[in-house]
């Protein structure tokens, strides 16, 4: 196995449709943007996706209150895993709903661990960004990603924030330090 996480390349197109594909059939609740944009460019241009995270990487064409991103895919030989969002900096809405990392594993790999792998390897990316803490943040409801956060907070160092509160949500918030 060769895990390791990538800028997104066209070479594992045919995986990342098949993935799309998991993604439609077993939809989540706690989806993350990049995963409907994956699915957007299946119906659209893949050619634009690419552009736009580069964009998005750059600061180029933001939207209002929105912070450059590194878009990551995890693989594993030619086969497409999951997405990882890295956000360079954080707005105050992120520092209570978002935080730095983003994630989400296709369906028929999650329960194998490539959660807590990939996120330590995006804490890598973090670093690479003069990231020192980076925030991860949950849904209260989320168990699973939950684990995965409290899991990487014990193994790196860091450390569980206040629970942000709303009428319509609960979001569970952990720092975790990137250079380790």
């Amino acid at each position: 196995m060769s895990l390791k996480l990538i800028k997104p390349d066209k070479k594992y197109l045919p995986s990342v449709y098949e993935a799309v594909e998991e993604y439609k059939a077993h939809p989540s609740r706690f989806q993350i943007s990049e995963v409907r944009k994956m699915i957007s460019a299946t119906e659209n241009s893949f050619a634009d996706y690419f552009q736009n995270i580069d964009n998005e990487e750059a600061g180029i064409g933001l939207k209002p209150g929105y912070v450059p991103q590194s878009v990551y895919w995890l693989v594993d030989d030619s086969h497409y895993i999951g997405v990882f969002a890295l956000r360079h900096s954080l707005t105050p809405n992120l520092e209570n709903i978002g935080g730095h990392i983003a994630y989400q594993i296709r369906p028929s790999e999650l329960r194998k661990g490539y959660a807590f792998q990939g996120l330590k390897l995006c804490l890598k990316e973090a670093y690479k960004k003069g990231i020192e803490k980076a925030l991860i943040t949950c849904n209260a409801d989320n168990a699973a990603s939950y684990g995965v956060m409290h899991k990487a907070m014990s193994e790196c160092g860091g450390y569980e924030d206040m629970v942000f509160k709303t009428d319509d949500l609960t979001e569970r918030r952990v720092w975790v330090i990137t250079g380790k």
